[in-house]
């Protein structure tokens, strides 16, 4: 219902359209809609104002990859975390010394120095039998060869069976290590922890949600325009935004402009109002001044001149689509 009320908005008198006379001279009057330069083709920037609202553009509830008891929480609500950072650990102690453990078995190397021995062992007898056999043929028995060389090629099998187990062992080493790291619950992006929802001594089941988080750093705002501009509107065009709280006492916040650009512009045509396309911008917040929820009043530069001359401000420059001045 608020969606529909918002476009609803848009619809009826709130998109505000500078034309390219009044952006370059600040005061004379572009022509209205339909006068002289075709729907739409004299605009150089759409003010839709009061109908975007910030959100997160990086949010999520950050959940055990594993079953378990929680251990310990690193962080508390409203703390800061990188990505990467630790968040909290599930009890780990079994995983530790899983880990050890094939850390102990891929380290060996006694089943493969036993092998290497053998075969140097059968590779001497053989060696010997020949020369005894050349000296003089049939010294050694043809069954006592045919013994020494089978011993041989056992002694090299088991070369290569002690390899084939050592690297099987470094697999399972990385399995352990795997299920250790699965213990520990890490911060998928960096951001803020916003809400705990579990304390350190709950169980929790693989893909439960321990905390939830989200980036303050760069936040999205979507916002409706009417078709009839839409086919304006690119991806990579400047926006401007301008927050509104509706405070009765304005706010710093409210007196500045914050700039990003279109990221995306929706396919489909919303039907509800006077057929609407939706499009979404992104904006930098280094200062985590902007939050999400707040309202914003959009304006969208289509000419790279335009946006190097800025927003409108005062006198005649500015009209309302079908209304006159505004």
């Amino acid at each position: 219902m608020l969606r529909a009320k918002s476009i609803a908005a848009v619809a009826a008198s709130s998109l505000i359209l500078l034309g390219v006379a009044a952006a370059q001279s600040g005061g004379a009057q572009a022509p209205a809609d339909g006068q002289g330069q075709g729907q739409g083709q004299g605009v150089q920037a759409l003010v839709l104002p009061d109908i975007a609202h910030l959100s997160w553009l990086e949010q999520s509830s950050v959940a055990a990859l594993r079953e378990g008891v929680l251990e310990k929480m690193e962080l508390k609500e409203g703390m800061p975390v990188k990505a990467g950072g630790t968040i909290g650990y599930l009890h780990r102690r079994f995983a530790e010394l899983t880990v050890a453990k094939a850390q102990a078995q891929a380290a060996s190397v006694g089943p493969t120095e036993k092998a290497q021995a053998q075969e140097e062992v059968a590779s001497s007898v053989v060696a010997r039998n020949r020369l005894l056999n050349q000296r003089k043929p049939g010294m050694v028995s043809a069954e006592d060869v045919a013994k020494a060389e089978g011993e041989l090629k056992a002694a090299t099998a088991s070369i290569k069976e002690a390899t084939e187990n050592r690297g099987i062992a470094e697999a399972e080493l990385e399995l352990a290590k795997q299920t250790y790291e699965e213990h520990i619950i890490r911060a998928p992006f960096s951001g803020v922890i916003t809400k705990r929802l579990k304390d350190p001594g709950e169980s929790v089941r693989a893909g439960d949600a321990v905390v939830e988080m989200g980036n303050l750093d760069r936040l999205a705002a979507d916002a409706w325009v009417p078709i009839e501009y839409s086919y304006r509107v690119k991806v990579g065009q400047i926006v401007e935004i301008q927050p509104r709280t509706r405070s009765r006492t304005p706010l710093p916040v409210e007196k500045k402009r914050f700039r990003g650009k279109v990221t995306f512009i929706d396919p489909e045509i919303q039907p509800e109002v006077e057929r609407t396309v939706r499009i979404r911008a992104e904006f930098e917040n280094p200062g985590w001044e902007l939050r999400p929820g707040l309202d914003v009043q959009m304006t969208i530069f289509l000419t790279q001149d335009a946006a190097a001359i800025g927003p409108p401000r005062g006198d005649g420059a500015i009209r309302t689509a079908g209304n006159g001045n505004r």
